[in-house]
């Protein structure tokens, strides 16, 4: 069963994941479309294995799924934090959002 705070993060993804599509949508219309890839890469992978540890039934494919996630969220931020960096299209929440999601998959409450 989820609680309140599982169920928080599974909509939040949701949104987040959308959030991203715009995101990609603009960078590559500024002709950042290889950032743009990896951007959306990375969430998409992150989102499943952030939903695959949320179902898991045994331990070793909760931690598998869990570290899978923690990759490609770190790997999200990274590239968010690049494109500041770099002066390309930038959102600030976008990238509290993604740090967000990476911090609920570091904490306690994502356990088996």
């Amino acid at each position: 069963m989820f609680n309140t705070s599982t169920i928080t993060i599974i909509k939040k993804s949701c949104i987040f994941t959308l959030e991203i599509i715009d995101f990609y949508d603009e960078l590559t219309l500024t002709g950042k479309k290889p950032i743009a890839i990896r951007v959306l890469s990375s969430t998409l992978n992150g989102i499943t294995s952030l939903q695959k540890a949320l179902h898991a039934t045994k331990n070793r494919e909760f931690n598998e799924s869990k570290t899978q996630a923690l990759r490609h969220f770190k790997n999200v931020a990274y590239w968010i934090e690049q494109c500041e960096k770099s002066g390309y299209w930038f959102d600030e929440i976008l990238l509290r959002n993604a740090l967000e999601i990476l911090e609920f998959c570091n904490s306690k409450e994502f356990a088996v």
